[in-house]
This record gives structure tokens, C-alpha cells and sequence, in this order.
């Protein structure tokens, strides 16, 4: 299963304004078996992902599972 990890919250996704154009926020797509195993793999780094090109590391804030 596809889980994708977000640096925004749900909440904060839909009540930020557009001020300056699109809104800015780092996702990371990762395949688990389960979200138990999804939410571990980010407890297990103390709340925080690394981008793939490994410039930029996030906070997360929202973990999905994409269908």
C-alpha cells in the first residue's frame, strides 16, 4: 500500500490563505504494509522524513493512504 506523508495538516491545507500563489509543502510517497507500519517508520525517525534528493527534511503532519 502507497502512503503519502505531508508537512501540513489537513486543517492547515484548507484554512491557509492563497495569498502568494499555490501553496508550498513537501510530500514523500512510501509503500508500507499497513498504516501501523507507516506511522512506526515515522516515530522511528523522531516525527521526520527526508526528500529523496535528501535537501530537505519535514516534520510529519498528515500520513494518507493513496488508492
Amino acid at each position: 500500500m502507497k502512503f503519502e506523508f505531508k508537512s501540513l495538516s489537513t486543517y492547515e491545507e484548507v484554512a491557509t490563505p492563497n495569498f502568494m500563489g499555490g501553496v508550498n509543502y513537501h510530500s514523500l510517497i512510501q509503500e508500507f504494509d499497513s498504516m501501523a507500519e507507516a506511522v512506526k517508520y515515522v516515530t522511528d525517525h523522531h516525527g521526520y522524513l527526508i526528500t529523496d534528493n535528501g535537501k530537505f527534511a519535514f516534520e510529519v503532519r498528515n500520513i494518507s493512504l493513496i488508492k
